[in-house]
């Protein structure tokens, strides 16, 4: 075999590998496209500020029957939100994995915020709050109340009274649904899951919760949380039957059950999918390496063949030299007398060892050949190495960096995040504390609660510090106490959601010593009233 046809081989291995990543990465791209969340549209309202506008919520095809309204109130990044929904039926007649409503606010961007849930019975007034201006209304039927993303079990939405505000504006606000792969349980399964009317709503909405939680996979990607939930769920089953003229008792237990459920779940969905494409990063290295282990044995077969027919010929080429030497002295010893006998055996000897010395000499060319031949080889597979390095490095910053930006935009989603050379500084407003004190709002727990989610999902060691600020109003020392205080309400509520402990290097309150707008102005002020989290990765630095 010769070097073209070698280079020949080695291209067609390496095509054949091209074409099957592509072929598996399109498999795969098609396979999430196959698993994509449906979408639904439906009506948002930009509420006018400092007055109150009334929409209808109406029931869809699946409750025809429910009406209801909502009265909702806009000030400065805070709609409040009084509602009253009526002739709504037990969400069990929708399906026994049903056990609850959730009110969600959905915005044009698509943010579905879960805002409240309905309280048990067939009519309801209620409260909730949004730091939204435009959004509409949803109603949906859910297996427990921590749900993220809405069921496809919309029973009512936003419809425009006939009383709404003069101006008032709409948009259509697209939104994601959950597909609800999670909620289909096996026939097994299907066969002991009846509608249940007597076990109070909160312990069936905790075991749904884990039972959503195991089919994406929990106990293998995220064996601390799941047995965490296990636990409690346990514990829960112990103390509602005691106290079922008293939910007060449980109602906690069992919420935090759901809550870590849906933790579970949402941790064990995206690690299985990083899993997964590790999986197939891995199988396409070990492809490429078989490929390249192919091409290199082709190669040193071939040498190989080469030095050996060199060999073969030059063993010919001295056996026909020998012969023709053997014929001309015969013919001459023919001629010759016996006097040139000597002469002709001198001519021999001095023919043969020039024949030697030949042999010899083109020995220790054929032997340079061969080291130079190795030289090349050597050098050849030491630059390929450092071209591979050198991918590998750009591969690996490349994805360090992507996992860095989906950090920074996840974050920039919640809450006002920028980047500085400490790391990523996600700014906490004083509109999320009660005034003057230090008491988180409900919309701050909510936005704290994401944050938490992204934390944990993050592969790198991420480390926080926290800092509280406020304005130049006041002493010194009671606002060194209040940004103390809220810089700690901030860590107790993200240990409380999950994060681990370790996590946070430092709680610090500076008052108003670093301001970061004018003290001079009412706007100057709230800016400088904040908490700081800043977030950066132990192992590398976050810029």
């Amino acid at each position: 075999m010769d070097m073209k046809k070698i280079w020949f081989v080695f291209g067609c291995l390496l095509l054949t590998l091209t074409l099957n990543s592509t072929i598996q990465a399109q498999g795969l791209k098609s396979s999430d496209s196959k698993e994509a969340n449906p979408t639904k549209t439906t009506l948002a309202v930009r509420y006018v500020e400092n007055k109150k506008t009334v929409v209808n919520l109406s029931g869809t095809s699946l409750a025809p029957r429910v009406t209801g309204r909502a009265e909702v109130e806009y000030k400065k990044n805070d709609a409040r939100i009084k509602i009253k929904v009526q002739n709504f039926d037990h969400p069990q007649t929708l399906g026994a994995y049903y056990t609850t409503y959730v009110i969600w606010a959905i915005t044009p961007e698509g943010q579905a915020d879960n805002l409240i849930e309905l309280p048990a019975g067939y009519t309801a007034e209620l409260q909730a709050r949004s730091s939204a201006q435009t959004f509409g209304i949803i109603i949906t039927a859910e297996p427990h109340s921590s749900v993220k993303v809405p069921s496809q079990k919309i029973i009512a939405e936003t419809t425009l009274a006939k009383n709404a505000v003069a101006g008032v504006q709409t948009t259509q606000a697209e939104f994601r649904l959950d597909r609800g792969r999670f909620y289909e349980v096996s026939e097994t399964e299907a066969a002991s899951l009846k509608p249940d009317y007597s076990t109070p709503r909160l312990v069936l909405g905790a075991r749904r919760s884990l039972d959503i939680a195991r089919r994406a996979g929990a106990k293998e990607f995220a064996a601390s949380e799941w047995q965490e939930a296990q636990g409690k769920l346990s514990t829960l089953e112990q103390i509602w039957p005691r106290n079922l003229k008293d939910e007060t008792k449980f109602s906690g237990l069992a919420r935090d059950v759901m809550r870590l459920g849906q933790v579970a779940r949402d941790l064990a969905t995206e690690r299985e999918y990083q899993a997964r494409i590790e999986d197939e990063r891995q199988a396409r290295l070990r492809s490429l390496q078989e490929a390249r282990a192919q091409a290199e044995r082709a190669i040193a077969e071939a040498e190989r063949t080469r030095l050996e027919a060199d060999r073969a010929r030059a063993e010919a080429e001295r056996a026909r030299a020998q012969a023709e030497a053997a014929k001309i002295e015969a013919e001459k010893s023919e001629r010759a007398a016996a006097a040139e006998r000597a002469r002709a055996a001198d001519e021999r000897a001095r023919r043969e060892q020039a024949a030697r010395e030949a042999e010899m000499s083109r020995a220790k060319e054929e032997a340079s050949r061969i080291e130079a031949d190795k030289a090349r080889m050597q050098a050849e597979q030491s630059r390929q190495q450092a071209e591979q390095a050198k991918q590998q490095a750009e591969d690996a910053k490349r994805e360090r960096d992507a996992i860095q930006q989906r950090l920074f935009v996840s974050l920039s989603e919640i809450l006002d995040t920028k980047r500085e050379t400490r790391g990523l500084i996600v700014n906490i407003g004083d509109v999320l504390f009660d005034t003057g004190k230090a008491t988180l709002k409900p919309a701050a727990r909510e936005k704290l609660s994401k944050l938490t989610g992204i934390l944990l999902a993050y592969p790198g060691n991420l480390v926080l510090e926290i800092e509280g600020h406020t304005d130049s109003v006041g002493s010194d020392d009671l606002n060194n106490r209040l940004s103390q205080s809220r810089a700690e309400s901030v860590r107790d509520y993200l240990l409380s959601a999950g994060l681990k402990e370790e996590k946070i290097k430092a709680v610090r309150g500076f008052g108003k010593s670093k301001p970061i707008a004018t003290n001079d102005t009412a706007a100057g002020r709230q800016v400088n009233r904040r908490v700081e989290v800043i977030i950066e990765d132990a192992d590398k630095k976050i810029q």
